[in-house]
């Protein structure tokens, strides 16, 4: 007659002791796969934004349009705006391209005016719009299929108002009509390209290789006439692209806070976790 036997209370505490280490190891590698995971997948994902917001303004670039003192290009440098105007601050490319991505499926012409900056953003005031880079791309149709070919006289709601070499501003101001302006006074509204963003700078050249410094209004609703001179169409361009990955950005905003500028320790936290990018796109000739 076999003898039942029974485990002691002892070893059920063992046993379970052991049961918990394996699981609690289990968890920890479970966890740590995880993190890498995740820290490999948001990598990824900077060299992916970075790959598509540089293959857009590339793209656009190259299909630039430019008739000399008729179609405007309005390099804009770092510029310094007190409220409401400081998502100007950040330099600025405006021009006249055959885009392969329009603002809508009604535009008969792919020829758009086209815009890009990085937000500037205001420490201590945030804004959704914060760390993205935006495009703007203005057809000559809308959005509801009607003409958006501006004319004074038959349609002066129209805002695709490039041929003829307007001034130029950051917002607003008097006139209304004939400008080119980075607000959406002579464009359509803005839209999101990638996010976390730090820096977006552009390096404009001629074929000498010599600079081209750009110019900016000394205040937002100051009008400058974009001559050849002042501003003349590039033989190519450099684009430098400066991000951060999702989770490095939502702590280097709270190691900001509420600070009106930023942090000596948010800055070295954010130039620690920051990848730049580059880009150089070659132009060339387009009657300059």
């Amino acid at each position: 007659m076999k003898v039942k036997r029974y485990f002691t209370l002892v070893e059920l505490m063992v046993a379970m002791t052991v049961f918990s280490m394996v699981m609690l190891m289990v968890f920890m590698l479970f966890s740590s796969s995880m993190m890498v995971w995740r820290k490999s997948s948001q990598q990824n994902q900077i060299f992916e934004n970075a790959r598509m917001a540089m293959d857009l303004m590339s793209r656009d670039l190259q299909c630039a349009y430019y008739e000399a003192g008729k179609t405007p290009f309005w390099f804009k440098p770092a510029t310094t705006y007190v409220a409401p105007d400081k998502q100007y601050n950040n330099p600025s490319l405006c021009f006249m391209a055959t885009t392969l991505v329009p603002p809508n499926p009604y535009c008969q012409s792919k020829t758009c005016e086209i815009k890009y900056q990085l937000y500037g953003m205001t420490f201590g005031t945030k804004n959704a719009n914060d760390g993205w880079l935006l495009r703007s791309a203005t057809g000559d149709s809308k959005s509801d299929g009607t003409d958006n070919l501006y004319n004074a006289s038959t349609n002066p709601t129209g805002t695709l108002r490039y041929y003829n070499f307007y001034t130029v501003r950051v917002r607003g101001g008097a006139p209304s009509t004939q400008v080119f302006t980075l607000d959406i006074g002579s464009s359509d509204a803005w839209e999101n390209v990638i996010p976390y963003v730090t820096s977006l700078t552009f390096e404009c050249n001629k074929r000498d290789g010599s600079v081209i410094t750009g110019y900016s209004p000394a205040t937002a609703t100051t009008s400058i006439a974009p001559t050849a001179a002042a501003s003349p169409f590039p033989f190519s361009v450099k684009i430098n692209l400066t991000l951060l990955d999702m989770d490095s950005w939502n702590i280097w905003m709270a190691k900001i806070g509420s600070s009106a500028s930023e942090p000596a320790a948010a800055a070295t936290f954010r130039k620690q976790r920051e990848r730049q990018f580059s880009r150089m796109i070659l132009i060339g000739e387009r009657g300059q």
